[in-house]
């Protein structure tokens, strides 16, 4: 998370984090927890290359604290960020709004939004806005924690849950976590799919190219059902419902079996159409979960990004 209760319009290159009562002690478990964006390598690599303080003491890189450096109730641990390209204005933004209520936001996010500072990128990306667009609600109430459920890519668009409440926040990342929450992708692949229905259920791991996800090293039981929306000459619409959440799993599987998303050239797959953008075509179509405070399960659905309708329009 970006600065609770900070307005991310002032140029910062640094967040603050308090520790409350109750966190985890250890310091890289903290912020695993905080920066949901990173991973627990990363953070680790941070703490260790001296972009992290405790308590507002400047760590040169040779005294750089530990990862397993114990932190309290009251401590504030500081870590410091690589400046962005520049603050854009987040006035001029425009999101899709699914879903609203006290508790938890539903989001069509669009094509080429980062969710969440990542790199260079930290202050153009979805999490920053949504900061700018609650910060005065964060101002006047502490217990409004902006956090996300879940992550998709850069280039994925459609549906995105982002918690305000800490305690829905955590409900809906354990149903992520046990599958009880359902998801279903729309993709524009390759080729024929063969038959209507189909699953594929093939170990994988976190990968850079397609074979060092499908060969790489700590393969993981990964499985996914596709079911054909509509083919076309060259190419088929399908709908992926990844039963486990390994990382890129749609993308990879859908590669495994000779049929990568068009324009996804990192996993074998063709560039995308003259005249329209270069990313892959994968759709967060539907998310159900089940709302702990209002005790029933919500639905969402988001539509078809206008680049991929006309695409479909215009496909033989």
């Amino acid at each position: 998370m970006i600065g609770r209760g900070r307005n991310l319009s002032e140029a910062r290159d640094e967040i603050v984090l308090p520790v409350r009562a109750g966190q985890p002690t250890r310091l890289d478990v903290f912020l695993r927890e905080s920066l949901a964006w990173k991973s627990r390598t990363r953070i680790q690599n941070l703490i260790r290359s001296g972009y992290v303080s405790l308590n507002l003491n400047t760590v040169a890189h040779e005294q750089a604290l530990k990862p397993s450096t114990v932190v309290r109730a009251g401590d504030q641990v500081t870590v410091r960020l690589s400046r962005g390209t520049g603050i854009p204005d987040y006035s001029l933004w425009r999101i899709d709004i699914l879903y609203e209520d006290p508790f938890i936001l539903g989001i069509n996010k669009p094509p080429g939004t980062l969710v969440h500072p990542v790199g260079r990128h930290v202050y153009d990306t979805l999490m920053n806005y949504l900061h700018y667009r609650y910060r005065d609600a964060m101002e006047q109430c502490p217990d409004f924690h902006l956090r996300l459920c879940h992550r998709i890519d850069k280039d994925t668009t459609g549906v995105l849950l982002v918690g305000k409440d800490d305690y829905v926040h955590r409900s809906v990342q354990r149903q992520l976590e046990e599958r009880t929450m359902s998801k279903e992708y729309y993709a524009l692949v390759t080729g024929h799919v063969s038959g209507d229905l189909r699953e594929i259920d093939r170990p994988i791991s976190e990968g850079r190219d397609l074979n060092t996800a499908l060969n790489g090293e700590n393969l993981k039981h990964s499985r996914t059902l596709i079911r054909v929306i509509r083919r076309f000459r060259d190419h088929t619409l399908v709908s992926a419902s990844p039963v486990t959440g390994r990382q890129n799993q749609i993308r990879v599987h859908l590669a495994s079996v000779g049929h990568p998303l068009v324009g996804d050239e990192r996993y074998d797959g063709p560039p995308a159409p003259e005249g329209f953008p270069r990313r892959f075509n994968l759709h967060a179509r539907r998310l159900r979960f089940y709302h702990p405070r209002l005790k029933s399960w919500v639905a969402l659905q988001a539509p078809l990004p206008q680049e991929l309708e006309t695409l479909l329009a215009e496909l033989p």
